[in-house]
């Protein structure tokens, strides 16, 4: 396992000076309790903007971009504590981790891909999911800007008949339905932008399904913003809190538990424009989106297979 970068950059502007977009962290060194995965950190924008945020103290099981769910057959693929309506939250010794099989990249002039195995294994080092992963990177045309996608296809392992995904949401925690593709923002300065099909703010974009969503923060003085699309065919509800920290993904089971078999396997999928300024109006996001490849034509599907 390795930590390295998608390679090449996008061929404009400050992505000449070779800084790279995204750094694929594989190394698992996280403790236990983080349930240690693989994960994109940092993320940055053109302009060296970093977008993710790793480790933070608030919450050290917050692994920049990453694939999670906080329970998977009654194992902690999230880290940190677990929820049961008996006690609440609970630091359990029931966390997983994610290891990497098999990984290919490569690259053309519209951009990179890496792709290849995750083992998904309980606390007892059981593999409960095997999972196919696609990461990509593409040019965007509008200047500032670059999209990346993260594609998965998560089965039951050899031995497991079914997959079944819960959340602290499904256990009786309202509104904590978090669990699946997640991204982890940096607080950047003052209060973030949020938009979203549903409306202004966080709470109006938090349980809907807009097919996306767009997240303007401030960093190092200058704006910069990520719009995040799913699958339109596909929507699920959006899990964002702003309040504490700023986070965002779509929500696997969001209030019922998700079932998974290997006729029907858990498809999943995200996609982002990185954008060097802000999103005023939700015209200037579905503009920004509508150049990105696996955005650009409606009702589309990124269905890995």
């Amino acid at each position: 396992m390795a930590t390295h970068a998608l390679p090449a950059e996008a061929p404009r502007g400050p992505a000449d000076s070779g800084q790279q977009l995204a750094t694929h962290v594989t190394t698992l060194r996280q403790p236990a309790t983080s349930s240690p995965r693989p994960f994109l950190h940092p993320v940055r924008s053109l302009a060296g903007a970093t977008v993710t945020e790793a480790g933070p103290a608030d919450h050290p099981h917050h692994l920049g971009l990453s694939v999670a769910f906080s329970d998977v057959n009654g194992t902690n693929f999230w880290g940190g504590s677990t929820f049961t309506a008996a006690t609440g939250p609970m630091l359990l010794a029931n966390h997983g981790r994610q290891l990497t099989q098999g990984w290919q990249s490569s690259e053309n002039e519209t951009g990179a891909t890496e792709e290849g195995g995750v083992s998904w294994r309980s606390e007892s080092d059981n593999e409960l999911a095997v999972e196919q992963r696609r990461i990509e990177r593409f040019v965007h045309p509008e200047a500032g800007s670059w999209s990346l996608s993260l594609a998965s296809v998560i089965f039951p392992a050899a031995g497991v008949e079914q997959l079944l995904v819960s959340s602290s949401a499904v256990k009786g925690r309202a509104g904590a339905g978090y669990g699946g593709i997640f991204w982890r923002f940096p607080r950047g300065t003052g209060d973030p932008h949020i938009l979203s099909a549903a409306g202004s703010g966080a709470d109006a974009a938090h349980g809907s399904r807009s097919p996306w969503l767009s997240v303007t923060m401030h960093i190092d003085g200058a704006p910069v913003s990520v719009v995040l699309a799913q699958d339109p065919d596909f929507p699920l509800p959006w899990f964002i809190r702003a309040e504490g920290y700023l986070g965002a993904g779509p929500a696997v089971a969001w209030s019922d538990a998700a079932q998974a078999d290997r006729s029907h396997p858990l498809r999943l999928s995200l996609h982002a424009v990185i954008h060097d300024g802000p999103v005023p109006t939700a015209a200037r996001a579905l503009e920004l989106l509508r150049h990105h490849p696996r955005t650009s034509s409606p009702g589309t599907s990124d269905r890995t297979p």
